[in-house]
């Protein structure tokens, strides 16, 4: 049952993309949910606790008069090593220390997983040991999947602002990218401003947007 299971689940994925490439849409349009992909698990763990007030309080300014209400921020990717227990824990406490500290209309949303597939896969898994414990068949519904990754948010990413070169995506993101205008900033995570997200922003305001399409 679970390998028919993940094979509908594929099937929905692949139509998700096949969809993409529908109508454009008006680029003024609200801006509801950011995702910004930067830096690796050793570069926000490299981060202390002052430096991580400043990060998630910088981007809210950014986003705040955007009428954004959900930034989600993730690593690009693991880096070279993963982290122990020990820098784990340290790195958890000082995102939930720094989410404590804001008072904003955007709700923040820190997900230290470099890994986007296997992330996808345990939502899966999670989907189907939810149905399974309450005697219902399980299904690949795409609202069901996209209320999972995406939670506790409520809104697909419009905008995902990537730290790196324009040639590499981050392997911390899957679902979220299908639908999503990406803008890439070649700058590192220790020096993404309020300007930075600013400009992008500017960009996304600019683009005919196509929900993952491509122009003609």
């Amino acid at each position: 049952m679970i390998s028919r299971f993940k094979s509908r689940v594929k099937e929905r994925v692949k139509a998700r993309l096949r969809r993409a490439l529908g109508t454009p849409v008006a680029s003024d349009e609200p801006l509801a949910h950011v995702v910004v992909a930067g830096g690796t698990l050793a570069d926000w763990a490299g981060f202390g606790q002052g430096a991580w007030n400043r990060r998630i309080g910088d981007l809210i300014d950014a986003l705040e008069r955007e009428g954004v209400r959900w930034l989600t921020l993730v690593p690009v990717s693991a880096g070279s090593a993963p982290l122990d227990d020990g820098e784990r824990l340290r790195l958890e406490s000082m995102i939930d220390k720094a989410l404590r500290h804001q008072r904003s209309r955007v709700e923040v949303i820190v997900r230290p997983e470099a890994d986007g597939r296997a992330r996808f896969a345990l939502v899966v898994e999670r989907l189907l040991s939810d149905d399974a414990s309450r005697g219902v068949h399980s299904t690949a519904s795409e609202q069901a999947l996209a209320r999972a990754v995406l939670a506790p948010a409520d809104a697909e990413p419009d905008l995902v602002v990537v730290l790196g070169p324009p040639d590499t995506l981050p392997t911390s993101l899957v679902w979220e990218l299908a639908y999503s205008e990406i803008v890439f900033l070649d700058i590192p995570w220790s020096d993404i401003s309020t300007e930075h997200l600013q400009v992008a922003v500017d960009d996304f305001r600019r683009r005919n947007r196509r929900f993952g399409g491509i122009d003609a």
